[in-house]
Parts: structure tokens; C-alpha cells; sequence
């Protein structure tokens, strides 16, 4: 029964070697989700001691529009807005200011922060 059983072994196994798998990962998606991280946050009495450089203005926006949802929060339109400047070649931002606003179209309550998109340059 042993050897019959240390034979068939190798049958067993073998038969996962054709297993495949799948998934719906890529690259992209990794990049995108990260891409917030690539940016810091500034004060504007930093930007005194920096060389930068200004690329426009950003914003970010969280909207409540249902009320099963969790409510907007200045956290996430900031993560946002940080998004959008590296999208336009930033790694830095500094925010203005954020302001809630209810009952506008597609939200009961909105978040949005305002800010500036800089490319600062690397410290040496």
C-alpha cells in the first residue's frame, strides 16, 4: 500500500501543475492608489526656505449623496486634490483652505479643499 501510495503521489501533484491564476491587479491600479503618497503637504511659511515651482490650482472634493453613506470628510478631498497634483507632475501642495457646503446637486453635504500644485526641488 506504501509504494502504491508513493507511486500515485506524483500523479496528485502533478495535476495542479496546469492551475492557473488570475487577477484583476496591475500596475496601474498600484500607481494610482499610491500616487497621493508622492505628494507632501506644505505650510506656506516653508515655502520661503524652497525652491519650487508653482503648476496651478487643485482641488479636492468629498460628497455625501445618500444619506446611508458616511459623511464627507476634508481628509479625503485633500487626498484628492493631492492626486491631482501629482497627475500634473507635482510632488508637493499647499492648501488654502476647505469648505463644507450642503445641499448642492448630487450632495447632501460636500467637502472641498482648494490648494496649489508646486514642483519643489530636491534639497541637495
Amino acid at each position: 500500500m506504501k509504494r502504491l501510495t508513493l507511486l500515485l503521489l506524483p500523479l496528485f501533484t502533478s495535476g495542479c501543475a496546469y492551475f492557473s491564476f488570475n487577477s484583476n491587479l496591475d500596475k496601474e491600479n498600484f500607481d494610482e492608489y499610491f500616487k497621493p503618497g508622492s505628494v507632501q503637504i506644505y505650510e506656506q511659511g516653508q515655502l520661503a526656505d524652497l525652491n519650487y515651482l508653482y503648476l496651478g490650482t487643485v482641488e479636492g472634493e468629498s460628497c455625501q449623496s445618500d444619506a446611508n453613506q458616511a459623511v464627507p470628510n476634508a481628509g479625503e478631498a485633500r487626498t484628492l486634490a493631492r492626486r491631482r497634483a501629482a497627475d500634473m507632475g507635482g510632488n508637493g501642495i499647499t492648501f488654502d483652505k476647505c469648505a463644507e457646503f450642503s445641499d448642492v446637486p448630487g450632495c447632501l453635504k460636500q467637502v472641498i479643499c482648494y490648494g496649489q500644485a508646486l514642483k519643489v526641488a530636491e534639497e541637495k
